[in-house]
């Protein structure tokens, strides 16, 4: 019995131990709830596609490069966009700051005329009168300028035209004018209260020398009745203007205002007076511009090339 036992052990081991150890062979017994089911396969594969052709590749590489040239085409629209938007803000600020620049260079000079004619001659009134002569004058000095007027006609005339300025503030500072209508006032203009009579005797002064004025240069200038009248009559206003201005009794400081005043208005009207009866050489200021010694060169140059050329068979 013990000899069986020992031989039939081995046998009952191997039958017993897959039973008591499912898990180490096989499939288990029972179902197992932890277990993960079983996966599925690899799915069978398909067969590769066939590469694509020549023209599919040619259709796919230019779709491609018009997307890449309209990108980089919206993107320089953009960029312009930003730079377009940076370069208006620079030239608004550019030009707000030019018209400031040209505010103060205008205000400067306008404002400077009025300062002096304030604080030389006591209103602001013979800054704008003195400024604007002083304007006009030089315009018209450096149109005359450009018209090639001699420089020594100019000088001569600005000396002429100094000389009635002093003349005139002299005259005023003594009140040689204001005196001597005044007198006549008091002689001829007794009906009138004392204080316009020295106006009132230059407004009739004036317009009576004026007026016989311009009757004798009408009639020695044989102007016809029409002419003569018509200067007597111009002559008559502006002496009368004068006559009121001279009456005044003036300041010593309007005096001087009153001189410079006369200066500028002379000096440009005295050339300007000159230039009209010498007349400009018009053929002169054309040849200035006109490039005479390239033409004439040309021309020799074009009359040597007909002569250098040879002769064609005669006829």
């Amino acid at each position: 019995m013990i000899g069986w036992r020992s031989r039939r052990q081995p046998f009952a081991l191997a039958i017993a131990f897959p039973i008591a150890f499912p898990s180490t062979f096989g499939d288990p017994i029972l179902d197992d709830p932890q277990q993960v089911p079983n996966e599925p396969g690899p799915a069978p594969r398909t067969p590769p596609e066939s590469p694509p052709g020549l023209r599919e590749q040619l259709a796919a590489t230019i779709a491609a490069g018009l997307r890449i040239g309209r990108a980089h085409v919206a993107l320089a629209r953009a960029e312009f966009a930003g730079i377009l938007a940076e370069g208006q803000r620079v030239g608004i600020l550019a030009g707000i700051a030019a018209a400031l620049v040209l505010f103060v260079l205008l205000l400067v000079p306008v404002g400077g005329t009025l300062f002096v004619g304030e604080w030389l001659f006591g209103s602001i009134g013979w800054g704008l009168l003195l400024g604007s002569e002083l304007a006009i004058g030089a315009a018209v000095l450096l149109v005359l300028s450009a018209l090639y007027v001699p420089a020594d006609l100019m000088t001569r005339r600005l000396v002429i035209a100094l000389l009635a300025g002093i003349a005139v503030a002299v005259v005023l500072a003594f009140n040689l004018p204001h005196q001597a209508f005044t007198t006549i006032g008091s002689s001829a203009l007794t009906s009138i209260d004392p204080g316009p009579r020295p106006l009132v005797g230059g407004l009739l002064v004036g317009a009576g020398v004026g007026a016989i004025v311009g009757l004798v240069l009408g009639i020695v200038g044989r102007r016809g009745i029409g002419g003569t009248i018509g200067a007597a009559i111009g002559l008559a206003v502006l002496l009368l203007i004068v006559g009121a201005l001279v009456a005044i009794d003036y300041s010593p400081a309007v005096t001087v205002a009153i001189g410079l005043a006369v200066m500028l208005a002379v000096w440009p009207a005295l050339v300007a007076i000159d230039t009209r009866r010498r007349g400009v050489d018009l053929a002169e200021l054309k040849n200035r511009f006109y490039p005479r010694l390239t033409v004439e060169t040309t021309k020799e140059t074009i009359e040597w090339l007909q002569t250098q050329r040879p002769l064609g068979p005669k006829s």
